[in-house]
């Protein structure tokens, strides 16, 4: 068992906490105990109040994994270390309390972590969850350490709770085109340190054909995508794939859009061979449905400049758009809505966050 500590002084402090939870369950390993939140007075300069927890994990990594894992979360979280002397507000701070009983002492980590005895703002929240813990350098109990301190920080207990995410270990997002579901993929492969799989529509030959003669292509440009979706899923579970897995599409949006795009005798066939080829393929734990207005989807279409794309109008968009209406009413899998057409997280990375909170606490 390791002990970690959170703290947040900039910004949505209990937002960063839930984000910096979130992230540790995916990338380091199960969360067995999560402490109350107290806001606590900053230590050792003058700065506004943190907000302060403390986790207990479960890990098969190395303290130095772990410590890379911490220090890449906190990036991901905007924190800008600076070679200033001194402590500094900070948008999130994670440190390693405790590997088991391990001593360390290297130049980038010292394990257990220094001081410990000296701040009541780890004390306090450490001893709600391992009060028998033993200092392996003091001898001393979590709450023995805690009686002795003579930090007289005054701690206020938050009722906001942190909550343990549901650890999902296939996702896949959806939306309508161009609504950056490839884009959405990549920023939260960043986040949980999964594997992408994205959709190989280029490899498909009668795309450019179909935009120009949606009639004469569609059940050639449907055959194909399900055909290549089918394999590069079969590719992906079969092999040993990192979870969790990322996918920017799932294996229902080719019902979808056949639905739109197949008449009637052709949608029959295609959906008997839909369900032939998938029926013993892996469903997303969760599809994640991004919300994008069809003219703020055209924007982006025409911004990444595919070629093929640009015959696109806004009256095809909307009857997709309406499909997935419909789609989201029948739907056995597990979903959750997302709404980006006031963020811009390719060119504010921060407008991440308010998103990754939601798959948090979906």
């Amino acid at each position: 068992m390791i002990y970690l500590s959170l703290g947040s002084n900039m910004g949505d402090r209990m937002g960063f906490l839930q984000l910096a939870l979130g992230m540790i369950e995916y990338r380091i390993g199960p969360i067995q105990s999560v402490s109350t939140v107290y806001e606590t007075p900053p230590w050792g300069f003058e700065s506004t109040p943190f907000y302060n927890a403390c986790l207990g994990v479960e890990t098969i990594l190395s303290p130095q994994e772990v410590l890379t894992e911490l220090l890449s979360i906190e990036r991901f979280l905007g924190r800008k270390r600076s070679m200033a002397e001194g402590y500094q507000a900070r948008t999130i701070d994670l440190d390693i309390l405790f590997y088991n009983d391990l001593r360390l002492d290297t130049a980038d980590l010292s394990l257990p972590h220094p001081r410990i005895e000296e701040r009541k703002f780890i004390l306090v929240p450490l001893t709600e969850i391992a009060p028998d813990f033993i200092h392996p350098h003091l001898l001393k109990s979590i709450d023995e350490l805690k009686q002795n301190c003579e930090d007289k920080a005054e701690l206020t207990p938050l009722h906001e709770k942190l909550l343990l995410p549901t650890k999902r270990n296939f996702i896949a997002i959806e939306g309508t085109i161009g609504a950056g579901k490839t884009a959405f993929a990549h920023r939260l492969k960043e986040g949980l340190k999964g594997c992408l799989l994205l959709e190989n529509f280029y490899d498909n030959p009668f795309l450019a054909d179909f935009y120009k003669d949606p009639k004469s292509y569609a059940l050639l440009v449907e055959t194909a995508f399900l055909e290549e979706r089918v394999k590069q899923y079969k590719r992906f579970f079969s092999a040993e794939t990192k979870l969790p897995l990322i996918a920017d599409y799932s294996l229902e949006k080719s019902l979808l859009f056949a639905t739109k795009n197949l008449s009637p005798k052709d949608f029959d066939s295609y959906q008997k061979k839909y369900r032939y080829s998938t029926q013993e393929l892996a469903q997303p734990d969760l599809i994640i449905f991004l919300q994008q207005s069809v003219s703020k989807a055209l924007s982006n279409i025409k911004h990444r400049g595919r070629s093929f794309e640009q015959n696109i109008t806004p009256i095809y968009l909307t009857e997709i758009e309406n499909g997935y209406a419909e789609w989201k009413k029948t739907t056995s899998l597990n979903f959750i809505e997302l709404e980006l057409n006031a963020v811009d997280f390719v060119k504010q990375p921060e407008d991440f966050f308010p998103l990754l909170l939601a798959f948090f606490r979906s």
